[in-house]
């Protein structure tokens, strides 16, 4: 089995949806359309998708489908897109990594500098075949142990929504191709095309904020009451929020819902809720073109100054670099940066 050769110099990127038994394929699909939608936003040819199989001609998905696929894996790409499969366990990994075997030899066979984007337990292939060692990666959260003590080489990061190390991108999550196919229009693709299709096609946006807003995200509060309590900050001007407030919002006592948060968030009560308002405004900042004098306003803040001082503290980064990174508005206009 010999790597694909480097491909000659085109217009368009050609990129290999590899299939591989027991794969989930809606992101491969979600892939196609969508180089299919910006092909035709754009009036030429800017991806070329191949459906590549890791098995000759008939491929069995999860749970039943089967595709039959004219590729096979020596057809030469710039760039792999690795679906993952579904695991829930250190044993599912196992298994599903012994029934690779043909695709594992394949990817490490694979130039160093071949391009690879892969989320959700497909990193775990990528790992195995060893084409991550020494590299930062992120993947699927709940398997974070499993996957740190097989593959000790990587630099695992499970806080980073994508990790991009080198010509190697990893996401995280079953749904990950949201984020990862964001994360590479993005760098390759006008705003303005990307808005128009997203929609069209009304294209999720994919939720990569800064790491540091994760305590205060409500998909990771498994107390409900911090989850009420998510809410109700939210609505509270930051200028009149206190630990007390928050605490007779529950009807628990101050010290309690000090000792609540720690527990469930591992940092100070006093630094959770200023994370809250923080993330208020980081939300703004990407769904908005809004002036930061209004969002300051919106968000209950005395001083605009003070607050892009606390911004950029606990981000490394102004707002206007925030707006820039994690949003996609076509006008910055007004930001109100200093």
């Amino acid at each position: 089995m010999t790597p694909p050769s480097r491909s000659p110099r085109r217009a368009s990127i050609k990129i290999g949806l590899l299939v591989y038994p027991g794969c989930m394929p809606a992101g491969l699909f979600a892939a196609s359309d969508l180089f299919r939608a910006i092909n035709r936003r754009m009036g030429k040819p800017v991806f070329d998708p191949v459906w590549i199989g890791a098995e000759s001609g008939r491929v069995e998905l999860v749970d039943g489908p089967v595709l039959h696929l004219d590729h096979a894996l020596r057809e030469p790409c710039d760039a792999y897109l690795l679906p993952g499969f579904w695991a829930e366990s250190a044993a599912d990994l196992d298994r599903m990594l012994d029934r690779q075997a043909r695709l594992l030899a394949w990817l490490r066979q694979l130039p160093k500098q071949t391009a690879l984007w892969t989320y959700c337990m497909g990193v775990a292939l990528v790992a195995a075949a060893g084409r991550i060692d020494r590299c930062e990666a992120t993947a699927t959260w709940w398997l974070e142990r499993p996957l740190r003590e097989r593959f000790a080489a990587i630099r695992w990061d499970f806080r980073q929504a994508v990790v991009e190390d080198r010509s190697i991108v990893t996401a995280a999550g079953a749904n990950g191709y949201w984020a990862l196919l964001n994360w590479l229009l993005m760098r390759r693709i006008p705003a303005e095309v990307l808005r128009d299709v997203e929609r069209a096609m009304l294209v999720p946006r994919s939720d990569t904020g800064h790491p540091a807003f994760r305590p205060v995200e409500l998909m990771v509060q498994a107390d409900p009451q911090l989850q009420r309590l998510v809410a109700h900050v939210r609505n509270v001007p930051a200028a009149g929020l206190n630990l007390g407030i928050a605490a007779d919002y529950l009807a628990v006592s101050a010290r309690t819902l000090s000792r609540r948060i720690e527990r469930h968030a591992q940092v100070s009560a006093g630094k959770w809720l200023r994370l809250v308002k923080l993330a208020q405004v980081a939300d703004a900042l990407v769904a908005s073109t809004a002036s930061m004098k209004t969002i300051c306003g919106e968000a209950g803040f005395a001083d605009e100054a003070s607050l892009m001082r606390t911004f950029k503290r606990v981000t490394g980064m102004t707002t206007s670099q925030y707006r820039q990174q994690y949003g996609r508005p076509l006008e910055h206009a007004g930001t109100g940066e200093r």
